[in-house]
């Protein structure tokens, strides 16, 4: 009876933690230790940390974004510099920010299993050794990606696109034993897996759910440019969510990757936040939402915030024409189009809604050369990403656009 009793308290204490720790639309960031920028973090107490905890402040120069969770990539100080990691955690609470522990790798699904359980034991043990609360990780984040398991990318079998389900299985088994082996250590650390927005149509929503129920969050790489995909692609997440007493945390992408469509790369810090506030307004009340991750620090403090004057730059003209960024953007009801042509010649600039649709033609006729300006009017169109092409002189570029009502 006393070992229900203590069972029952500590799940009570996830969930109070959880609840306390992380406010409801919570910003959370993925940091991985890419050309050893978190080993400069822990070791250089100077311009690294300091840069990173300003970022997170105030992301961009707007302290409405501020990042209060860091999933970080941190296994270099809980292997080998623990004291100077404490110190960073330490520094990390005082400026708001929980960091979890990040890790993991295609292997660990099938034949590497025992190095994802090594690495639990170890984050158990790097807290174990502290006695101060804001010295120690909250959580543990594994992003394994079973699904990278090919024989093409040099790995052993069984191979993901040939037995499908007996690799899904044994990744099943493998997240059911990393929650057991936390819960059973009777520590407030919590555990959660990345995993990409597409699960339930590779093995089935009832295997997505089956996945959820093993541990205590999943963060959805939910990644897409349009909040429509967005909000739709992570449904039977959060529905799970709901009904197992679960967490959800959705993820965006701000990289260059390919397709494009996939990232706010291109888009920048204007956009995304139209999105992501789309993206609040459907998830932002619901209690099992823990909020947004943005994929990752490297990219997402490089991303730009509004598109740049033509005035304000001076453009290096190799192909004969700019088309700008569109301004402003998002818009509504109007927005004007700039661009630039190095010679007269037969021109059109065309408007398309996304699903490459031509919805309205700006210009259609022979124009000289030099910059031009003209003003499109949504006044007739829906909310939504549109996309506006220049074609003049066998050139041709394309850009989006979004208008918001």
């Amino acid at each position: 009876m006393n070992k229900i009793l203590i069972n029952i308290f500590i799940v009570c204490s996830f969930l109070i933690i959880t609840c306390e720790g992380y406010s409801q639309n919570s910003r959370a960031m993925w940091i991985w230790n890419r050309q050893n920028q978190i080993y400069s973090m822990i070791i250089d107490y100077s311009s690294y940390r300091d840069n990173l905890f300003e970022f997170c402040s105030a992301p961009h120069g707007d302290p409405d974004h501020r990042i209060s969770v860091l999933f970080l990539d941190c296994k270099s100080g809980v292997y080998d510099n623990q004291d100077k990691l404490r110190n960073f955690i330490s520094e990390a609470s005082d400026s708001g920010i929980t960091i979890e522990y990040l890790d993991g790798d295609p292997t660990w699904a099938t034949y590497n299993r025992e190095t994802g359980f090594e690495r639990i034991q170890k984050a158990i043990e790097f807290n174990a050794a502290t006695l101060i609360d804001k010295e120690k990780i909250k959580g543990i984040q594994f992003d394994v990606e079973p699904y990278l398991l090919k024989e093409s990318r040099g790995y052993m079998p069984p191979y993901y696109d040939v037995e499908r389900m007996v690799v899904w299985n044994l990744f099943v088994t493998f997240v059911d034993s990393c929650q057991k082996i936390i819960d059973s250590a009777k520590t407030d650390l919590y555990f959660g897996i990345a995993i990409p927005r597409w699960y339930e149509n590779h093995v089935g929503e009832e295997e997505l759910k089956r996945l959820q129920e093993k541990v205590d969050y999943v963060a959805i790489m939910d990644y897409n440019e349009n909040s429509d995909v967005i909000i739709r692609d992570a449904e039977n997440e959060i529905n799970n969510a709901n009904e197992l007493s679960k967490k959800v945390w959705i993820g965006v992408e701000t990289k260059e990757v390919t397709p494009e469509t996939v990232s706010f790369f291109e888009e920048g810090v204007t956009f995304m936040e139209s999105q992501l506030d789309s993206v609040l307004n459907v998830y932002g009340n619901n209690p099992d939402f823990l909020g947004i991750a943005i994929h990752s620090y490297t990219y997402y403090k490089s991303l730009f915030v509004d598109p740049v004057s033509v005035d304000e730059i001076n453009y290096e003209i190799k192909n004969g024409f700019i088309l700008e960024q569109n301004y402003p953007n998002p818009f509504n009801p109007s927005t004007k189009i700039k661009f630039y042509l190095d010679k007269a010649g037969y021109t059109s600039l065309n408007i398309y809604n996304i699903l490459g649709e031509q919805i309205k033609s700006l210009l259609d006729k022979n124009i000289d050369a030099g910059w031009h300006e003209l003003t499109f009017n949504s006044s007739k169109f829906s909310s939504g990403i549109y996309i506006y092409e220049l074609i003049s002189n066998n050139y041709k570029s394309r850009k989006k656009m979004v208008l918001t009502k």
